[in-house]
């Protein structure tokens, strides 16, 4: 448990200096075109509108999938125990598994 503590205290404090830095080192200009209200994109140019990409979507859901595991496995590693290691195991069987079946859902849609 003592070297779980020192990691989650170290990735804490490491998060914290890079947030001050970049609150030290960041410029702070607002104007008025700055503090208005943000519309998104220019005026819509034709009446009809466009379909949205679904790669994105399936792109940021792998990304979240991968990022999960990395948080997961690293949970795992620190744990030291058999029961952590089995746990570990079977998780990434799990998440391969359904990475591979997403893939290969995701190759089919767009052979189709």
């Amino acid at each position: 448990m003592n070297i779980f503590l020192s990691y989650t205290i170290g990735v804490t404090i490491a998060v914290l200096i890079l947030y001050v830095i970049g609150l030290i080192l960041a410029p702070f200009k607002p104007d008025s075109i700055k503090n208005e209200h943000f519309e998104c994109g220019l005026p819509a140019s034709s009446s009809k509108p466009k379909k949205a990409n679904f790669n994105f979507f399936v792109y940021a859901v792998m990304f979240i999938a991968a990022d999960m595991t990395g948080l997961f496995f690293t949970l795992f590693v620190y744990a030291h125990s058999k029961h952590s290691m089995i746990i570990a195991s079977l998780f990434a069987i799990v998440m391969a598994t359904g990475i591979t079946i997403a893939m290969k859902e995701y190759k089919d849609a767009q052979n189709s």
